[in-house]
């Protein structure tokens, strides 16, 4: 997986010269969750690439990728597994930068996902679901819930979505052999508006806190406070569709540890300046 490949796949998305209605369980969103799910029995694969690059004094590139496989179980009820990989290249070009010389490609473990849906945003007031993921890796554990809300407009064409995102996770120190606790909460806003069959377009705006320790079950300390904001572009068809968002770091970080050079210019250092995220859906 090399970073040079990703332009390629939304010039793909583009050139496409038919036109062809979204189903409902397509997201038009990259980062979040809508509260529709796959109708009972139903099969879909799906493929995200992330690409994070840009910090202060230095040459960061890391790309992730995600391969997927989702089964209705019910009309209500969702169930996933996956698998996590990712390419890291690192070079430092200044005496600020924080990390070290790195280009590495590992597979990072797997993860399983359920989403169960309380209510419908097309037959009750608003769409809210509940969301599960746990995730084992080499060294590393993690489990995530997450609140899904949604709620459609303008004959469904269109459509605000809220997740509030919980994780823990637990990382093996190989020196000392002890697990290290860390946590995070993180609150997801976006809007999406079907401007032509099959077509949507919309924004997303994601704020990430991130915590020493873990929260309701340590003394956890808060560390880091970050915004993204971005556009993402959306099309859909009765086989395939593909969700493209584009991530700029707002200059509204916090610096809730104090910590000295954490922030320049109102942006957390120690995160990147931009992201790209690409999610390739194909109904089996």
């Amino acid at each position: 997986m090399r970073i040079n490949r990703i332009p390629s796949l939304p010039v793909i998305v583009a050139a496409l010269a038919f036109w062809s209605p979204a189903l409902a369980d397509d997201s038009p969103f990259a980062s979040i969750y809508t509260t529709e799910l796959l109708p009972e029995g139903g099969r879909e694969a799906e493929q995200w690439v992330t690409w994070s690059t840009s910090k202060p004094d230095e040459r960061f590139d890391v790309v992730r990728g995600r391969t997927e496989v989702e089964y209705g179980v019910t009309s209500r009820f969702q169930l996933a597994l996956y698998a996590n990989y990712q390419w890291t290249g690192i070079r430092p070009s200044g005496p600020g930068a924080r990390d070290g010389i790195t280009d590495t490609t590992r597979f990072t473990g797997f993860s399983a996902e359920a989403i169960y849906q309380v209510l419908n945003p097309f037959t009750d007031p608003l769409g809210l679901a509940l969301y599960v993921e746990p995730e084992i890796g080499a060294g590393e554990r993690a489990i995530e819930g997450k609140l899904l809300f949604q709620k459609n407009f303008l004959e469904d064409r269109l459509i605000l979505v809220a997740n509030i995102n919980f994780e823990w996770e637990w990382a093996h120190d190989v020196t000392t052999g002890d697990w290290e606790h860390e946590s995070a909460v993180e609150f997801y806003l976006g809007a999406s508006y079907r401007f032509a069959p099959g077509w949507y377009g919309g924004v997303e705006l994601l704020n990430e806190n991130g915590y020493e320790g873990h929260l309701l079950f340590d003394h956890a300390n808060a560390e880091t406070n970050a915004f993204y904001f971005g556009p993402a572009l959306h099309f859909g068809s009765e086989t395939w569709w593909a969700t493209l968002a584009v991530y700029q770091q707002l200059p509204w970080a916090g610096n809730p540890a104090h910590e000295p050079g954490a922030l320049t210019h109102g942006l957390l250092t120690k995160a990147e300046r931009f992201r790209v995220r690409l999610r390739l859906g194909a109904r089996l």
